[in-house]
């Protein structure tokens, strides 16, 4: 009997023998693991200390390596592959091919043809998605209990037997294209952006966006498809993990039946290059917009480093909380601006922190950026206050409590520390850190990180003040 043939068998019996599908997504769960972190674990600012999930790890001759995170409680599970290649890792002249391969992984194989996945998947109650980004591609099925051997095949048949049809590839080009300019270029802050952030960072891996240019988009060609699938999707630069109601015994075996014939690549990574910032750059673009938007782009390192933990911290003290310097000072009292926002990147390289924030109107950009620079400087002169630092300090307690809300996401926080640094019990150390640190060591560390020297400040301004200009 083909493969087709057995899975499709096995997905009959399962929606044949199924009770509410309903059941076996996760809202049931969450809403219990919610309801038990929130009994076990009170949210105060004192120290935080959550239990390490248990979970077992194994790795088959080939390098594929397995984690398994059981939970009994919901006969449901996560089967989830993740691939340790992303947008960082693509050539010249072929940005956003992780993402396009990403679409094509949903187009068939040598064994099961086009859109046979999503119905396989579906017939037994689940549901499957992916996702791109800077440096690692996901796959997951949500299905039942007794739906992993039909996830593993599955699973198991992309990694090694995708199709490349020069029909199926340009059809899904020109979704990609849609998709480009959905999301990027018609949109103003989005495509200021990514402007912006090519300016700060040129000839380096974030020079570019995950979704890739649109002249890429386009030349990309279907033998360069298949090079990189053959080049990055091999069972050595590969991470299975599964969780819920499993045991570990039945995914060796899943392991041992449909992976361990694989052969592993000779992994082949770009040179990663970021020199290091010592002058001020600014950039400023004129586009179709009522609005201004100034933006701030700071490098910072790779994602496993530790004191990353009290940059997140001082930015919500500067931009994030709704008790933020930028939001009480220029935003409510002095009416600077509209809104201000800040977020980091943390990738397995050097990466970078952007703030932005949104002034009242195009006549008060510099005065809000002389606000904003004199903000840092009280920071860093001054220091943060006992209370800020507890506000913010207990906030991000919770946002690492809801974040391990159930297996599954907890799972997935371990899988990504795995695939990025091999380090699955990161968010471990980061609690510790967490713990230990100071308000001092908060203005210390980000003093550090964003100094004037270290930046590019950009802006998106109203198309009426004149041409792009630099």
């Amino acid at each position: 009997m083909g493969l087709i043939k057995i899975l499709s068998s096995a997905a009959e019996q399962l929606s044949a023998s199924s009770i509410n599908r309903h059941l076996y997504g996760a809202p049931l769960r969450i809403i219990i693991s919610f309801l038990l972190f929130i009994l076990v674990f009170p949210v105060t600012a004192a120290d935080l200390d959550l239990d390490q999930p248990e979970y077992h790890s194994f790795e088959l001759e080939n390098g594929l390596e397995f984690m398994v995170f059981p939970d009994h409680s919901i006969p449901s599970i996560k089967y989830s592959t993740y691939y340790n290649v992303g947008s960082i890792d693509e050539k010249e002249g072929q940005t956003g091919i992780s993402h396009f391969l990403e679409h094509l992984m949903f187009m068939g194989t040598k064994n099961l043809p086009e859109g046979e996945i999503d119905n396989l998947i579906t017939s037994v109650g689940g549901q499957l998605n992916a996702a791109t980004f800077y440096d690692f591609t996901f796959y997951y099925h949500q299905v039942p209990a007794a739906a992993l051997e039909l996830a593993a095949a599955l699973e198991s048949d992309r990694m090694r037997n995708l199709t490349f049809d020069q029909q199926k590839v340009n059809r899904e080009r020109e979704v990609i294209k849609q998709e480009r300019r959905m999301r990027v270029d018609n949109n103003i802050f989005s495509k200021g952006f990514e402007e912006i952030k090519a300016y700060a960072y040129p000839d380096t891996y974030l020079e570019h966006g995950i979704i890739g240019w649109m002249e890429d988009i386009s030349n990309i060609t279907t033998a360069e498809l298949k090079e990189h699938y053959q080049s990055y999707y091999s069972p050595n630069n590969a991470l299975v993990v599964v969780s819920g109601d499993v045991k570990v015994e039945a995914v060796k075996k899943m392991a041992q039946k449909y992976y361990a014939d694989f052969k592993p690549a000779a992994i082949k990574r770009k040179d990663f290059k970021f020199p290091k910032e010592e002058s001020e750059k600014v950039y400023t673009l004129n586009l179709k917009t009522n609005l201004p938007y100034a933006f701030q782009l700071y490098q910072i390192p790779a994602g496993d480093q530790l004191e990353l933990t009290a940059v997140e911290i001082f930015l919500d003290i500067l931009a994030n909380n709704q008790s933020s310097r930028l939001k009480e000072k220029l935003q409510k009292k002095e009416e600077l601006i509209l809104a201000s926002a800040a977020t980091i990147n943390t990738l397995r390289k050097e990466s970078f922190a952007a703030i932005y924030f949104i002034p009242s109107n195009p006549d008060l950009v510099e005065t809000a950026q002389q606000a904003f620079d004199r903000e840092l400087k009280l920071i860093f002169e001054e220091g943060i206050t006992e209370q800020e630092f507890k506000i913010v300090k207990k906030q991000y307690q919770k946002s690492l409590i809801f974040s391990q809300k159930n297996i599954d996401s907890t799972a997935e926080t371990y899988a990504i520390n795995k695939i990025r640094f091999n380090k699955p019990e990161l968010l471990q150390q980061k609690i510790e850190y967490m713990n230990n640190l100071t308000k001092e060591d908060v203005v210390q560390i980000a003093e550090k990180y964003f100094k004037k020297n270290q930046r590019t400040r950009g802006y998106i301004l109203p198309e009426a003040k004149g041409g792009a200009q630099q």
